[in-house]
C-alpha cells in the first residue's frame, strides 16, 4: 500500500462513539508502525469506550490518552487553549454524526469539544454518518466555513448493521494526506 506518512511530529486522535471505534486501536498500531517517531495523543468519548478498551490505547499510543470527561484526572489542562501536548493536527476518527453536529453548533460541553472549538490547528474529520439529509449537509457546510477544518476523502466501506456498501470518511490514509496538505498550505486541502 502506497501511503503518505504524516509530516508532523505530534498528532491528536479524537475517537467518538461509532462502532468503527473498535477498529481504531489497529489503526493507531498501523500509524506508529508507519511513523515510529510520531507522538500520538488520544482522547476517547464515553460512547466510544463502549467499543474499545481505553487501556489498550494507553499501550498502543505513545502520548497522552484520556477519556473525554471533565471528571477524568488525565485530561490535560492545555485543552482550554486548544492544545493537546505539542499536537500539530487533530483527527476526529471516527467522527459520529452527533459529534459533527455538536462541533458545527459551537458546543464545548466536553474537554475535547472545547479543545476543538478553540484550536487554530488543522482538524480533519473522518466521518461515519449513517445517512445524510439537508440538516446534516447544513452542519457539514457550517464546519467547512472554518479555515482549519476539512473532511477526509470518502471511500467505500461496509456498514456494520447490514453489511451494505456505503461511502464513509473513515479513512486514515486519506485523513493523513489531507492533514499534510493543511499543514503545508495553512488551509483545508480538500
Amino acid at each position: 500500500m502506497n501511503v503518505e506518512k504524516f509530516e508532523g511530529t505530534e498528532l491528536h486522535v479524537h475517537i467518538t462513539g461509532s462502532i468503527s471505534a473498535a477498529l481504531v486501536p489497529w489503526w493507531i498500531h498501523w500509524l506508529r508502525e508507519l511513523h515510529p517517531e510520531l507522538t500520538v495523543n488520544v482522547s476517547v468519548t464515553s460512547a466510544a469506550s463502549r467499543f474499545l478498551a481505553v487501556r489498550s490505547l494507553r499501550h498502543l499510543a505513545n502520548g497522552k490518552v484520556w477519556v473525554d470527561s471533565w471528571d477524568d484526572e488525565g485530561t490535560p489542562p492545555e485543552v482550554n487553549s486548544g492544545r493537546s501536548g505539542g499536537s500539530e493536527c487533530f483527527l476526529v476518527f471516527p467522527a459520529t454524526l452527533d459529534t459533527v453536529m455538536r462541533l458545527a453548533q459551537g458546543r464545548a460541553d466536553s474537554p475535547a469539544l472545547l479543545m476543538l472549538q478553540v484550536t487554530d490547528a488543522p482538524i480533519v474529520i473522518a466521518d461515519t454518518f449513517p445517512g445524510s439529509n439537508e440538516i446534516v449537509e447544513s452542519h457539514v457546510r457550517t464546519l467547512k466555513l472554518r479555515p482549519n477544518v476539512a473532511f477526509a476523502p470518502r471511500v467505500n466501506g461496509v456498514r456494520a448493521s447490514n453489511r451494505a456498501t456505503a461511502e464513509v470518511g473513515f479513512n486514515l490514509p486519506g485523513a493523513l494526506a489531507v492533514a499534510n496538505r493543511m499543514l503545508k498550505e495553512g488551509r483545508p486541502g480538500e
